[in-house]
């Protein structure tokens, strides 16, 4: 397999993902909230609800994933100091 044949594979497999998420916001929207408030309600928001309990509310995991998220949009300051806080008991 080429590199380029590599990166499309790569995006198509990330597109699947990112709309696959969109899925789970959707039907976590219409899970985790009455009628009156769906609308309302952001996406990001949501996709946090999703974490929060996918991480079984554990602080630790789910700094991690914030971690991680910054990390992947290059916010390493940020980040890092989330990680200070952290390390902090």
């Amino acid at each position: 397999m080429s590199e380029l044949e590599k990166m499309e594979k790569d995006e198509r497999r990330t597109a699947y993902i990112l709309k696959r998420v969109k899925d789970l916001i959707e039907l976590g929207r219409s899970t985790f909230y009455n009628l009156e408030w769906r609308s309302r309600i952001d996406e990001a928001d949501i996709l946090g609800v999703i974490v929060a309990k996918y991480c079984r509310w554990e602080k630790t995991k789910i700094l991690k994933v914030i971690n991680s998220t910054l990390e992947d949009a290059n916010f390493h300051t940020l980040s890092a100091q989330i990680d200070n806080l952290t390390k902090q008991k």
